[in-house]
């Protein structure tokens, strides 16, 4: 798979905050402030991980849900997306319906400081979290029993199996916490 397939690039532009125009989003400077991964660093990542269309990827502070859809639409996968804010959890919802994938998708509205990832059976755990919200979560991500991959941010206390580079500035951090 070379490049972003167009319905992804369609579904999920470049803009780092496109939901501004979006009169159903709210984006306010806050800690819930939305900062999504850009599409092509999503399939990019799913390209180096290589899931199977039995896993289930679960994304932890989902935005848009732009991981987990592009999950099952890429490879079949299930998803789990949790995040707090509703506004953005009724556009992952559509995007999902949108690109066809609705029926493979969730998502639950949710601080992940109050989710267990384990309890959502996770074969990959996505996020791009702030480093201190990392830090917090980061003993129930050891018991998720997952591939866990991290977006700009390596995980406190852990150290990545391996780095994959994004852009010139940019790398994910993943963590092999299988069995």
């Amino acid at each position: 798979m070379t490049g972003v397939p167009r319905a992804l690039a369609r579904a999920f532009p470049d803009e780092v905050e496109y939901h501004r125009d979006d009169p159903t989003v709210i984006t306010t400077p806050t800690e819930r402030i939305l900062v999504p991964t850009p599409i092509r660093a999503v399939v990019r990542i799913l390209k180096e991980i290589d899931p199977e269309p039995t896993f289930n990827v679960v994304d932890l502070g989902c935005g848009d849900g732009r991981f987990v859809i592009a999950a099952a639409y890429l490879y079949g996968c299930t998803g789990v997306g949790v995040d707090i804010r509703p506004d953005v959890l009724k556009v992952a919802r559509n995007k999902a319906e949108e690109l066809g994938v609705g029926d493979r998708v969730e998502f639950i509205e949710e601080d992940v400081r109050n989710v267990n990832p384990e309890d959502l059976n996770p074969d990959v755990v996505y996020m791009y979290l702030m480093p201190s919200l990392l830090a917090e979560i980061r003993d129930d991500l050891l018991k998720a029993d997952a591939l866990v991959i991290s977006n700009l941010f390596p995980v406190p206390g852990l150290r990545a199996d391996r780095e994959i580079r994004l852009d010139e500035f940019r790398k994910a951090y993943v963590y092999d916490l299988r069995g």
